[in-house]
């Protein structure tokens, strides 16, 4: 059976949208002669939990985790020095669009935007690559997927890629560059353009794109003349 590296930041027990999609997925991989090996963060920051989708994932399935440099949680103790109580407060300021906020919420989306690049992930790129390499050689990984947001961890793989010549599927949940709360982060024009820079490589040297919809479609053909596959988000029927 061929082996598939799935680097992730979202997985049980995280809540919410982002981990549904690769946890469904590799949930079937085996029928189709894929042996799933998860790589995802061992102190993660997530708005979500959901203790239940952890039984979901299917038994023996490797999950290989690596502590990451976590902005987000330095910017929520911030925030409770700011006698915020709501541990969460760095995600309600990023869910915010148009209205009134604080000091603190315009400076962390301006730290955001334009020093974290691609997201507040990136510190993870390069110590994953090195622990990566490894795996890789140990496990005989025969392909790579990275899925995103967070973009950062397309960075991983298209380096994984570049170091060990191995192929790479690049899915993206949501865009990067047409994003719509990149607006809100007061980017600097370097900013956009370090954004549209990344996006453009990872778009242009992954073996596949794989997109969710024909928005994402159109945008990647449009902007580099790539032409990506769709895999809709769904559902699965699960019956009693």
């Amino acid at each position: 059976m061929k082996k598939v590296l799935i680097i992730t930041y979202y997985w049980p027990p995280s809540g919410g949208a982002g981990v549904q999609r690769w946890m469904r997925f590799v949930k079937y991989l085996r029928s189709f002669g894929w042996e799933p090996i998860i790589y995802t963060v061992d102190n993660p920051n997530y708005a979500l939990i959901d203790i239940g989708l952890s039984s979901q994932v299917p038994d023996n399935i490797k999950v290989v985790k690596k502590k990451i440099i976590e902005p987000n949680n330095i910017l929520n103790k911030l925030s409770v020095l700011f006698k915020k109580k709501n541990n969460n407060h760095l995600y309600e300021s990023q869910q915010q669009k148009g209205g009134k906020r604080s000091f603190l919420q315009k400076v962390s989306w301006f730290i955001r935007g334009n020093f974290f690049i691609p997201d507040a992930r990136f510190l993870w790129v390069k110590p994953s690559v090195k622990f990566l390499s490894n795996l890789i050689k140990e496990d005989n990984i025969d392909l790579i997927v990275s899925t995103g947001p967070p973009h950062s961890l397309h960075l991983i793989a298209k380096k994984i890629k570049e170091k060990h010549s191995i192929p790479w599927v690049a899915d993206f949940r949501d865009p990067w560059v047409s994003m719509d709360y990149l607006d809100e982060m007061y980017l600097t024009k370097f900013a956009r353009k370090k954004h549209a820079k990344l996006e453009r490589e990872v778009v242009t040297t992954a073996d596949e794109v794989v997109v969710v919809g024909q928005t994402m479609y159109n945008e990647f053909f449009e902007s580099y003349n790539r032409k990506v596959s769709i895999i809709y988000n769904g559902y699965e029927n699960i019956t009693a």
